[in-house]
């Protein structure tokens, strides 16, 4: 299944965060936006910026950053800031302490170690069913103190290529211990605040847990969770009449093409990664979803 932390896009107020701040230093760096524009918000230059660089990469032309743009920005310009900060990392005259930060999608906890041994376990909250947080060997690329709302004290920001996903603090304590985020890992802020002068940029971060796998969604497949989720969105988008039951029918394949066909999308009546992609952006452009 594709999905990203949350959809970059315009919206009012502004969506503004330390993942927005990452998305318009790669758009600078690949000369889309111009340096002196960098900030913390989406503002109407980044859209404009996003919509050219998504032009002459043959993407979806719709000024919105989901799994695919973040892909093609990564694989352009997100690696060279990754290696730059590496090997700034290396030439700072202060010298964090070694690290390792496991997440165990499991239990909802966040494992520190340091030379070798657990310096401590906090609670967490993960990503949701629905937007999962993904598994993988990633590392941290950035460091921001105070990011506000949503993001709490801190952000760590990782290395995951299709969505601006990061280790940060929250404005919602009571999500800790539960996966109902959009894909980011939540922390308390007293945690995160403890945590944070132990890891620097390029420390590794092993997230483990339940795997969230796609499949081709079509008539014939064996009911399940993702064909609701779909049923749930198409609902929502008033193209699905029916009770989200899990079942592909052909109601739901009539709905689907419907969708695609207002997407732009293959009509096929069958939900591939694209139409996915596509599903997630429209339900959270229809639900006012901000959330990292």
């Amino acid at each position: 299944m594709f999905y990203a932390s949350r959809f970059l896009r315009t919206t009012r107020p502004a969506m503004a965060g330390p993942d927005i701040f990452w998305l318009k230093t790669v758009l600078a760096e690949l000369e889309f936006l111009n340096p002196g524009a960098l900030s913390w918000e989406f503002d109407t230059q980044t859209e404009a910026a996003v919509l050219r660089f998504q032009r002459m990469h043959n993407l979806p032309v719709d000024g919105i950053v989901g799994p695919s743009t973040f892909r093609a920005l990564w694989t352009l310009g997100g690696c060279r800031i990754l290696y730059d900060g590496k090997s700034q990392a290396r030439d700072s005259a202060y010298h964090y302490p070694t690290a390792l930060l496991h997440i165990d999608g499991g239990r909802c906890l966040l494992h520190h170690y340091s030379t070798g041994g657990l310096q401590g376990s906090y609670p967490i909250a993960l990503g949701s069913p629905n937007t999962p947080t993904p598994n993988g060997y990633w590392y941290v690329i950035s460091r921001e103190v105070n990011p506000g709302g949503f993001f709490g004290t801190r952000w760590l920001g990782l290395s995951i290529p299709f969505g601006a996903y990061g280790i940060h603090g929250t404005d919602n304590p009571e999500s800790i211990g539960k996966r109902t985020t959009h894909g980011c890992v939540y922390m308390l802020n007293s945690h995160i605040e403890e945590l944070f002068n132990h890891v620097q940029v390029n420390t590794p971060v092993v997230i483990t847990g339940p795997a969230a796998a796609g499949r081709m969604l079509e008539p014939g497949v064996l009911p399940g969770r993702d064909i609701q989720r779909v049923q749930t969105i198409l609902q929502t988008l008033q193209l699905f009449s029916g009770h989200p039951d899990g079942r592909y029918t052909p109601a739901t394949a009539a709905a689907v093409a419907s969708f695609q066909k207002l997407e732009g999308l293959n009509i096929s009546g069958k939900v591939c990664p694209y139409t996915y992609e596509a599903l997630e952006k429209s339900y959270d452009i229809a639900m006012g979803a901000v959330r990292p």
